[in-house]
């Protein structure tokens, strides 16, 4: 298996040069096919990942695999980890479909997220949101989407991002 862009070989391991959420180690097996680097997101998303992103026609998923500093004692994903990765999925989401349809790169906001928590994401599983955008404006984008660990529904979520002024 070769080295997807933005990444660096070290004996043993692959670390990225930069972008969403790449502060720590990333070994290829733990990254399911079809999968990159995500790039977008802040210093926030950056320390919580690394993070990948698998667009398809219709949807987005950012994903990662859980780690003990995700989760509680209980050894699954906190539920506030789980809220802040519903929220990073959508906006990805909302940022990714928003470059498709030929806007400029604004930044994002949340202005509303809802999360329904269906079952335990437990350490080490690989842990996705899939988000479509059901209406992409100039102002307001609106997003839904089900997280997943190891395929399982672990949770499903809805937002609306407010969009602010371009990025660099």
């Amino acid at each position: 298996m070769l080295p997807m862009a933005g990444l660096v070989v070290r004996p043993g391991r692959w670390v990225a040069k930069g972008g969403y959420g790449m502060a720590h180690p990333i070994h290829p097996e733990d990254v399911p096919e079809g999968f990159g680097p995500a790039t977008h997101g802040g210093p926030y998303a950056k320390e919580l990942g690394p993070f990948w992103s698998k667009p398809s026609e219709t949807q987005v998923a950012l994903g990662l695999r859980l780690q003990r500093r995700h989760c509680n004692s209980a050894g699954a994903a906190h539920g506030g980890f789980v809220a802040t990765l519903a929220d990073l999925g959508l906006i990805h989401a909302a940022a990714v479909m928003r470059e498709r349809a030929g806007w400029p790169r604004h930044h994002l906001t949340t202005v509303s997220l809802s999360l329904d928590y269906l079952a335990p994401a437990k350490e080490g599983c690989w842990l996705e949101v899939r988000a479509e955008v059901s209406r992409l404006g100039r102002n307001l984008c609106f997003t839904e989407g089900v997280m997943l660990a190891d395929g399982r529904r672990v949770a499903r979520a809805s937002g609306v991002m407010a969009v602010l002024g371009p990025r660099e």
